[in-house]
């Protein structure tokens, strides 16, 4: 009877574990080298250390999908040529699903360890190449090319004072269904996002452009926004599709003036 009992102990356990088992690969999604939740992706920047003076801290931020991110590297993180770091997303929120393709961001900034302020920075635009997995991408190597700023660099204009960043959606009068599209804007680390009724607002336009203000009126944790920096402007929503789910444009600011316009989409 008591060899019954630990048997029927034994049993059961296995059975537990089993179901347990059973339960966590439902959930998670196993590629080489990685494990990622079921709805998620990742995008995972490779960051080249190499031209900077003894980097101490990083400030890197990400977006995509309509979710922006940010994440902070020092110590070990910083004791090697490449410096590597991991954003979470989810696959699917209310307004937009992500599809092979979409476009997202992400900057790295060279922070000053006593002042927090920014020494340099190096931006890249991607495109998703597995909105289910892993999206690798390299950042603060290379030329500077359309959708990389290239190596690390500083910034050295004149100071800007709350500006607006004015983000134009195009080509919208003749989607069907037309309603709610995220858009964002980014600069020196600093997100602005606002969600708006892309129909009403396209009925009040009289050039069928959706232009978005987005006010920068706080000085950025990393110091005062200048000429020079690199911006970045999105929009997000399903209704955006066939081709992309989110739209991303970039480009330097070029003067010191309040308002600056980008347009995000254009297709």
């Amino acid at each position: 009877m008591y060899k019954l009992q630990v048997n029927n102990k034994v049993l059961f356990s296995l059975f537990f574990v089993s179901v347990a088992l059973v339960l966590f690969s439902s959930s998670v999604i196993v590629f080489p080298n990685q494990a990622i939740a079921a709805g998620k992706f990742t995008i995972d920047p490779k960051i080249n250390l190499k031209k900077l003076n003894n980097p101490q801290k990083l400030k890197v931020v990400a977006y995509s999908t309509g979710q922006n991110k940010t994440k902070y590297l020092t110590g070990n993180d910083l004791n090697s040529n490449t410096a590597t770091v991991s954003f979470q997303f989810n696959q699917k929120n209310d307004l937009v699903t992500a599809v092979h393709r979409d476009e997202y961001f992400v900057c790295a900034y060279d922070l000053n360890p006593q002042t927090n302020e920014m020494k340099s920075y190096s931006c890249i635009e991607g495109n998703l190449e597995n909105p289910s997995g892993k999206n690798r991408v390299n950042i603060g190597s290379g030329p500077v090319v359309t959708l990389s700023s290239g190596p690390f660099k500083p910034v050295n204009g004149a100071e800007i004072k709350n500006p607006t960043i004015v983000v134009w959606i195009e080509n919208l009068a003749g989607k069907k269904h037309l309603k709610d599209i995220k858009a964002v804007a980014m600069i020196k680390g600093e997100f602005k996002s606002k969600i708006i009724d892309a129909r009403k607002m396209l009925e009040k336009s009289k050039d069928n452009i959706i232009k978005v203000p987005l006010l920068f009126d706080k000085t950025p944790e990393i110091g005062p926004i200048k000429k020079g920096d690199f911006l970045f402007a999105c929009v997000s929503a399903n209704v955006l599709k066939p081709v992309e789910g989110t739209e991303c444009e970039h480009r330097e600011t070029s003067h010191t003036g309040n308002i600056h316009n980008i347009v995000a989409r254009h297709d």
